[in-house]
């Protein structure tokens, strides 16, 4: 470092840029990753984000004729299938921006595969 600042100061400019470029990718890529799951019949429709964030809940009309209980259980097990497929999507950008033999990509992987 002390030896050639400049370089030093390059090389940290180049590696500044790089991390930038890679947020803002992952960003992106991130604010790509929810995912969408609906009930067999479509009563109902969930929205999840990354970190199973509750983005959107459609009820359609066929719940009239449901149980609360039923409705309920609906809702959590539609609420599950939209998670896992979001998590799934947040690891695929993971890897998109860092590379599979990245470390973080590969814990996400195994976690979200632990998870189903």
């Amino acid at each position: 470092m002390f030896e050639d600042p400049e370089g030093y100061m390059r090389d940290f400019q180049t590696r500044m840029s790089t991390m930038v470029e890679r947020a803002s990718s992952l960003s992106e890529a991130m604010a790509g990753a929810s995912a969408t799951a609906a009930s067999p019949d479509g009563e109902v429709e969930v929205t999840v984000g990354v970190g199973g964030a509750l983005q959107e809940l459609r009820l359609g009309p066929g719940i009239r004729q449901m149980s609360a209980q039923s409705l309920a259980e609906m809702i959590k097990a539609v609420y599950r299938a939209a998670a896992d497929d979001a998590g799934r999507n947040a690891t695929g950008a993971l890897a998109e921006v860092f590379g599979e033999d990245n470390d973080l990509v590969r814990q996400a992987r195994a976690r979200v595969e632990g998870e189903e």
